[in-house]
Order: C-alpha cells, then sequence, then structure tokens
C-alpha cells in the first residue's frame, strides 16, 4: 500500500511540474482568446493570477506547438479541459499504481 501511494504522489509531482509553468518565463496575460481551444491541441495549463504587473487572472493553455494560449477562467469551456486535463491525470496515476 505505501509503495502505491509513493508511485502516485511521483506520477502526481512529474505531472504538475510538466503543466507547472514559472510566471517569469511567460509574459503576462493582457487579455484573453476569443475562440474556444480544442482538447486536442492542449498538452497542459498553468494559472496566472493578478499581480501589480499581470492585471488579469488566466487559465494559461500550453499547446503541443509550443503556444500559450491566455482564457478566462470564469468560461465553462475552459473549466471543463481542465477538468479534461486532470482526468487524464488520473487515468495515468491509476495504470502505475497497479504496477
Amino acid at each position: 500500500m505505501t509503495r502505491i501511494s509513493a508511485t502516485v504522489i511521483v506520477l502526481m509531482v512529474a505531472a504538475l511540474s510538466v503543466l507547472r509553468t514559472d510566471a517569469s518565463a511567460l509574459s503576462c496575460c493582457r487579455k484573453y482568446t476569443k475562440g474556444i481551444i480544442s482538447m486536442t491541441f492542449i498538452k497542459g495549463y498553468s494559472i496566472q493570477t493578478m499581480t501589480r504587473n499581470c492585471h488579469i487572472d488566466a487559465v494559461i493553455f500550453h499547446t503541443y506547438r509550443g503556444k500559450n494560449i491566455c482564457t478566462d477562467p470564469t468560461k465553462a469551456w475552459v473549466m471543463e479541459n481542465i477538468r479534461k486535463l486532470r482526468e487524464k491525470v488520473q487515468v495515468i496515476s491509476r495504470k502505475h499504481s497497479r504496477v
């Protein structure tokens, strides 16, 4: 049981580190994209919170092509994509915890 828990924790940390992007590496989102981004293009996301330099809260989707797309966290489609990304992590975690 301890080995499974440790494996799950390691996988979650690895997944979060892949999805996390240093705020200093990105410029601030100043506006949101107007379109909806399909899950087929998204490999991860990070969250921008309002600061002195960044004047909006945003979810930044990271695409497989290396683009960062600023989205409005109040939009239902944004939260749905985040839910789907989290489900992917859980599926991977379950697969590895059975080993």
